[in-house]
């Protein structure tokens, strides 16, 4: 409990830096945060664990297809939002 309040507490502090305290979210677990109410992923990013990471943009599938094949393939799932990254927590604190 005493983590949570402080890494809640650095999260607003950061929260001007939008990248930054998604970062920790993702890293951390924490803020607790409510789950998303319509979820438009088609099912593909969980609503109570939010986006992880985003995709590949369509530019870069035009221009470099070979190495982003290669980078997906390292990711440990498919390109979509729902594909954590490796230093994303393993499991939530939801």
């Amino acid at each position: 409990e005493k983590l949570e309040r402080i890494i809640t507490q650095k999260w607003l502090a950061i929260f001007p830096e939008g990248q930054e305290a998604w970062s920790e979210f993702r890293r951390t677990g924490y803020p607790r945060l409510f789950p998303v109410v319509v979820n438009n992923s088609g099912g593909l990013i969980d609503t109570k664990i939010q986006i992880r990471r985003l995709p590949f943009p369509q530019n870069e599938y035009n221009t470099n297809a070979a190495e982003v094949q290669s980078a997906i393939s390292l990711l440990g799932g498919p390109d979509n939002g729902g594909t954590r990254l490796w230093w994303d927590v393993n499991k939530g604190n939801f």
